[in-house]
């Protein structure tokens, strides 16, 4: 009978360590996720005060052409495929016009002045110039741009 309850002990002791292993465990792989995904929401966050944009210019041409200018103002490089450009005529709903060359209802890009530090890629001071062909309608009103970020900047437009 005393063999018994030292044996009953010994496997009682065993799965005290055993469940102890597992919360040990569990908690550090916890902290491990937790600490990671404050990382990556503090590098987001970095980013995301990095980055400014300023357009210089929205010019409306005709119906079949509309340029217009952004300003990096920030300290982060832009890659500009990933802007959204967002056009409104009165009260109607905004339109909005994502980055595909020469595709008609998308946006393009005809240059980056200066382009020398990183080609294709808008580096702080540098200038995007863009176009809309084939915008329609009439002289909008506003004209905006969005960052992957949520930057954006609005404007009224000129013609």
């Amino acid at each position: 009978m005393a063999g018994a309850i030292i044996i009953a002990s010994a496997i009682g002791i065993l799965l005290l360590v055993l469940v102890g292993y597992v919360l040990v465990g569990s908690s550090l792989a916890s902290a491990d996720s937790i600490a990671s995904a404050q990382k990556d929401m503090t590098l987001l966050q970095e980013e995301r005060l990095g980055t400014a944009i300023d357009i210089t210019h929205a010019h409306y041409q005709s119906s079949t052409s509309f340029e217009f200018q952004i300003k990096n103002t920030g300290n982060q490089i832009i890659n500009y495929t990933t802007l959204n450009v967002i056009v409104t005529w009165g009260t109607n709903a905004p339109v909005f016009y994502n980055y595909r060359d020469g595709y008609s209802g998308t946006w393009h890009r005809i240059g980056i002045n200066p382009d020398t530090i990183h080609p294709t890629y808008v580096d702080p001071g540098e200038v995007l110039d863009g176009r809309i062909y084939d915008i329609g309608g009439t002289k909008p009103n506003e004209f905006g741009v969005v960052t992957p970020e949520g930057i954006i900047d609005t404007t009224t437009v000129i013609i």
